[in-house]
């Protein structure tokens, strides 16, 4: 029992300084990309500017029609649901920008692209090493951070943000019509109180929040995607490390985003 006892404090200080660590060691690969990206404003040079449209694309654009369904699914169940539930302007305006604006749009953006833009790069990045194609990169000079993973990190970033806004508007307009034809005409003033409920705080938070979540989506998946070493096992196990520390971090990004607006 002694022995059990002694052992519960170093077992969680290790895993303490476990994550003390992943967390540095991520802190420092992002900012050794951003700087190799920035450095020689290499996103004014056409070379750079293909592979970011090309993320963008894939991230953003082709996930516009998941991202309308779910939009439209969420305001008919959610929003509806809500507006029902409230009598005054005021409470239910304030209530849909902060549960749908605030939390559950860029929540909902932000799973969507883990599963399917995340664990893609992850792969992706896993293959090449495993393959020898970065190898091959770097011998002919070629810098992975800036060639592979900054257009990576940033146009997650953008897409982020794009399709959290999206996915808010949807959902907001989608539930706010439906309740306006199915319960009262009244509801439909709702479509013009939306903004006045909206801060300045809160747009910044928006932003920033959804910033950090696509750079961490791109970060966790290219770092873990860039630590497969020789085995074709370790493929799939960087992979749902990088989901589970996406999401744990995600959580984290979200709960301090919150304390900024109590």
């Amino acid at each position: 029992m002694l022995q059990l006892i002694t052992r519960v404090p170093g077992a969680t200080g290790a895993f303490v300084l476990r994550r003390i660590d992943y967390l540095v060691n991520l802190t420092t690969f992002v900012c050794f990309v951003l700087l190799a990206w920035f450095s020689r404003l290499r996103l004014f040079k056409r070379n750079s500017y293909r592979p970011l449209v090309t993320q963008i694309i894939f991230t953003g654009v082709d996930a516009m029609p998941v991202i309308v369904f779910l939009g439209l699914l969420t305001g008919f169940i959610l929003t509806f649901r809500m507006i029902t539930l409230f009598d005054s302007v005021g409470d239910t305006v304030t209530m849909l920008i902060y549960v749908i604006g605030m939390e559950l749009g860029p929540m909902i953006a932000a799973i969507t692209l883990i599963s399917r833009t995340g664990s893609a790069i992850t792969v992706d990045l896993g293959n090449m090493k495993l393959h020898g194609e970065i190898r091959s990169l770097e011998i002919m000079g070629v810098d992975i951070n800036e060639y592979l993973v900054a257009p990576r990190l940033m146009g997650v970033a953008i897409s982020q943000l794009v399709v959290a806004v999206f996915f808010t508007v949807i959902t907001l307009v989608s539930g706010i019509i439906l309740s306006g034809l199915v319960n009262s005409t009244l509801h439909f003033s709702y479509l013009f109180h939306l903004t006045d409920g909206i801060t300045p705080l809160m747009l910044l938070v928006f932003v920033v929040k959804n910033m950090l979540f696509g750079l961490t989506i791109g970060a966790v998946a290219c770092y873990h995607g860039l630590r497969v070493g020789v085995s074709a096992t370790e493929v799939p196990q960087q992979t749902q490390r990088a989901i589970v520390n996406i999401l744990t971090l995600l959580f984290v990004i979200d709960g301090v985003s919150a304390m900024v607006l109590l």
